[in-house]
C-alpha cells in the first residue's frame, strides 16, 4: 500500500521534499546505487517519458533492479536536468536528451523514509 504524504506520520513534507531534492541531485551526477537507496527493497520505477521518444515505457520493480536500470542508463554519466520544482511530493523538471527537452513530472508515494513508488510523466 502506497501511504500519502498526509498519512504519513513519520515523514514530514520537508523531509519528502529533500528526499526527492536528493534523486534530482543523483540524477545529474549519475550515481545509481545512491538512487537506489532512495526506494524501498519493493519500489517501484515507472517512467512513460521515453513514448515521447518514441520507445516503450520504463516499468522497473525492486531497488536492486532500479540501481541496475540506473546503472546502465548513467553509462555515459548523469542527465542533464533543468528547471526543477519540488512540492510536496512532486517534482517538475527538463531532462535533456540529445537534442531534445522532455518536461517532466513525478510524483513519490513514500513508505516509512523511503520512496516506494515513483511515477514520471512527460507533458
Amino acid at each position: 500500500m502506497i501511504v500519502s504524504l498526509l498519512e504519513c506520520k513519520l515523514f514530514t513534507e520537508e523531509q519528502v521534499m529533500n528526499l526527492l531534492q536528493d534523486y534530482i541531485e543523483h540524477l545529474k551526477t549519475g550515481e545509481a546505487t545512491r538512487i537506489a537507496a532512495l526506494f524501498a527493497e519493493d519500489g517501484e520505477f515507472y517512467d512513460d517519458a521515453p513514448g515521447k521518444l518514441g520507445a516503450p515505457p520504463i516499468d522497473v520493480k525492486g531497488r536492486n533492479n532500479i540501481e541496475a536500470f540506473f546503472r546502465q542508463t548513467f553509462v555515459r554519466g548523469g542527465l542533464e536536468v533543468t528547471n526543477i520544482g519540488i512540492n510536496g511530493n512532486a517534482i517538475r523538471y527538463d531532462v535533456h536528451v540529445g537534442g531534445m527537452v522532455l518536461l517532466c513530472l513525478g510524483v513519490a508515494g513514500v513508505k516509512g523514509r523511503l520512496i516506494k513508488q515513483y511515477r514520471v510523466t512527460a507533458v
